[in-house]
């Protein structure tokens, strides 16, 4: 939402852009169509939305590229230098208190200030690339898929019923949805509440996502100390009756084996008197 008021584009996805893009190429084509613009604001060139597709499109295939350097890191490896360039062009935000400059024809005159979304635009495409590609393999800014499987798989409940995996997949589709919902209800709110461009209020993006990156990886493909750690907490997790019934196995194998060290000790006693009276 913050986004779109700032700068009439969206960050975290694509779709919604290039329904932008081909509504600015027509604009362009005739300057004096009425397309009803719902939005308050101005339609940006279409130049602008393809270079925000061109930034957004970078940031996926910079993950592919890092995932292949890194395997299960390459998320985590993106996260410090796209966050750290999310957050430096907030602080500039801030510290400059810049709005875009919009004239009778609609066209930003500011161009300075709608580059800044370029800094912003690659994370996201790498937290899609991220979240389909690992194991969550969904998306987690769009609501279309998880719609139509919420629907589908409903019906199959009432039909032939749903495996663990589609229960749980219905399951992470509502709580994306409700988090979708939440999220643009707290950012319009932020922005009404905050003076012109709300600049300061993405300050905690780029910190957050970074930190969201680097447990999506650590926690799909932990550290050796991290399992470690693991390994004790189950252990320490087990009950008295599972530790007397390894004790007992431990006590049974140890007896099998003086059992079986007996037998081989008579064996070869009763070699030696064989061999004694011949």
């Amino acid at each position: 939402v913050i986004s779109f008021a700032r700068w009439s584009v969206f960050a975290t996805m694509c779709t919604g852009n290039f329904i932008l893009l081909g509504r600015a190429i027509m604009q362009h084509v005739n300057n004096y169509a009425k397309l009803g613009d719902p939005f308050k604001g101005a339609t940006m060139h279409a130049g602008f939305y393809a270079m925000v597709i061109m930034a957004w499109s970078l940031g996926a295939a910079a993950y592919q590229w890092s995932e292949s350097k890194f395997p299960g890191r390459g998320a985590s490896v993106l996260s410090i230098p796209l966050g750290s360039l999310m957050l430096l062009i907030e602080i500039l935000l801030v510290a400059s208190e810049s709005s875009p400059n919009v004239d009778e024809s609609g066209f930003v005159q500011d161009n300075l200030y709608c580059l800044t979304i370029v800094a912003y635009a690659p994370m996201f495409g790498v937290e899609w690339a991220a979240c389909a590609a690992g194991r969550l393999a969904t998306n987690t800014a769009a609501a279309s898929g998880h719609i139509l499987a919420i629907s589908t798989l409903s019906v199959k409940r009432c039909t032939k019923g749903l495996t663990a995996a589609e229960t749980v997949k219905i399951q992470m589709g509502l709580g994306i949805l409700a988090g979708n919902l939440l999220g643009a209800i707290l950012g319009a709110l932020v922005f009404l509440l905050m003076p012109t461009g709300a600049h300061g209020a993405l300050l905690p993006l780029g910190p957050v996502l970074a930190i969201l990156f680097w447990l999506h990886d650590h926690l799909a493909k932990p550290l050796s100390w991290v399992k470690a750690v693991q390994r004790r907490h189950r252990t320490s997790k087990k009950s008295p009756r599972e530790d007397l019934e390894n004790t007992n196995a431990g006590v049974s194998d140890a007896n099998a084996i003086d059992s079986d060290e007996d037998d081989d000790d008579a064996d070869d006693d009763s070699d030696d008197d064989e061999e004694m009276c011949k």
